[in-house]
């Protein structure tokens, strides 16, 4: 399962394509709003994330408040502190929010899976 928001949703539908070439099956989830998706019934929820054995967040960002959906043994690809500044393709590519490191994260932990 890869979660994102704004526009790291699109990474991560990248990131499914290049899992698909590997025939691994990922959903994308996109999550516009921690608050109503952690206010909804566990049964709503339970039913949006599904039982995955592997959780991938990307957020161009930092991890805080994504373990509430992905859980503390879920992969995060994101920033790792708070101050860069630089275009935000050369963030990207310094911090590795691409859709090769989601994809990559993936297959790593569904391999320890």
């Amino acid at each position: 399962m890869l979660f994102a928001s704004g526009s790291e949703v699109a990474i991560a539908v990248d990131a499914q394509k290049l899992l698909a070439t590997q025939k691994v099956s990922a959903r994308v989830v996109s999550v516009p709003c921690f608050e109503l998706l952690l206010a909804a019934p566990h049964a709503d929820r339970a039913a949006l994330v599904g039982t995955t054995k592997v959780n991938v967040a990307v957020e161009a960002g930092i991890r805080q408040g994504w373990d509430a959906i992905i859980g503390s043994a879920g992969a995060f690809i994101g920033m790792t502190g708070f101050g860069a500044s630089a275009p935000y393709k050369e963030l990207y590519q310094h911090f590795g929010i691409t859709p090769e490191k989601v994809a990559e994260a993936a297959l790593t932990r569904l391999n320890k899976a």
